[in-house]
């Protein structure tokens, strides 16, 4: 679907759960891994310094892996005035593709969040050519994970991402002691072929099993929201609810919801001047249409001037808007939103607010 996932293929594999840290460092050593990394109950994808460090029965991390390929601050570019004003595009990072184009592998990430990094995908290219995430996303090696047990507050199965394999390379079902790997793109194919001696070839009975398992996990996941392809209608009936007033008056207007968010994108650009005024970067990092001064113009208009108003936005932009632009909900069901909200908004009880009528 996207020109980064690489022609099919139809092999798949067994890897023993005890060879994955060898394989981890095996290919650490032509590429930089990240992976999900305990934090006391917590989990975040960080470098694996260690491929020990590898925790493949994570729940949810707390923020997605966008991060890689959208940073939360980023420098694209420098200026100097010496003596006339000069720009230029800065100087790769240290880990520059060393492997075939690539440079870094994401190992395990859940089908939540390859339908993130799907999403974004056609954000950056359908609507407009971005080239820092498209030249990150070009770089990256994505080993995609199924969950088996769903993540608190979650609803990934309303929302169709569960079985998310678009933007992976490799995916690992977890058989016990053992991981049945599919290979879903060339890139996929050549991962396997580096580190060969750690993969065997899969069995019909280990695709049995995986498509049994696949089948069963289904009524394990709530499925709370029903007929979700109806909600960009009942939000343009509801525009005006008394909904957003009421679940508005508990929002803090912090912003934590679009920061954990798989696929929120929305970013400032400011200019970082040398005390010396000869010198400066200017930056893009992450913004908030959830914060005061996000829809604030020239002369101190503001378009969203209150908190239900920008409440409002957020949901209408993700379910009705989003939906037109690139035939995609802006919402993957992963439930961080929820979990990070300081004021307990529930999205599943607000989405199912809209369902009943805005009230």
């Amino acid at each position: 679907m996207f020109p980064m996932a690489g022609k099919a293929k139809a092999a798949a594999y067994s890897l023993k759960k005890r060879d994955t840290s060898q394989l981890v460092a095996e290919l650490a050593k032509v590429l930089r891994v990240y992976g999900p990394v305990a934090h006391d109950s917590h989990f975040r994808f960080e470098p694996l310094e260690d491929a020990s460090q590898l925790r493949l029965d994570y729940t949810s991390t707390i923020l997605p892996p966008k991060k890689y390929f959208i940073p939360p601050v980023q420098e694209t570019l420098t200026f100097t005035l010496s003596p006339k004003l000069e720009t230029r595009e800065p100087t790769p990072e240290k880990a520059t593709p060393s492997w075939q184009g690539k440079s870094f592998l994401l190992f395990g990430v859940h089908s939540c969040d390859l339908a993130g990094i799907s999403f974004n995908d056609l954000m950056y290219t359908l609507l407009y050519q971005d080239p820092f995430p498209l030249r990150r996303r070009n770089e990256a090696v994505i080993v995609g994970l199924y969950c088996l047990t769903p993540c608190p507050d979650s609803f990934c199965r309303s929302m169709g991402s569960l079985n998310w394999t678009q933007s992976a390379d490799l995916m690992l079902m977890d058989l016990g002691d053992e991981y049945y790997v599919q290979v879903l793109s060339d890139v996929g194919q050549r991962v396997v072929d580096l580190a060969k001696k750690f993969f065997v070839p899969g069995t019909d009975a280990q695709a049995v099993k995986t498509k049994k398992m696949l089948r069963e996990r289904e009524q394990q996941f709530p499925d709370p929201i029903k007929e979700s392809d109806k909600l960009p209608a009942q939000l343009d009936a509801h525009y005006e609810g008394p909904m957003w007033e009421r679940i508005g008056k508990r929002c803090l207007g912090c912003g934590n919801c679009t920061m954990a968010c798989p696929t929120c994108f929305c970013f400032d650009v400011n200019d970082r001047v040398d005390l010396s005024l000869t010198k400066g970067a200017r930056l893009r990092s992450w913004d908030s249409c959830q914060l005061a001064d996000f829809a604030l113009v020239a002369g101190g208009q503001n378009f969203r001037p209150t908190i239900p108003s920008r409440l409002r936005f957020r949901i209408y932009h993700k379910f009705r808007v989003e939906p037109e632009q690139v035939k995609q909900i802006g919402c993957v069901g992963c439930g961080r939103c929820t979990r990070y909200c300081p004021a307990d908004i529930d999205m599943i009880e607000l989405l199912t607010d809209i369902q009943k009528g805005g009230n």
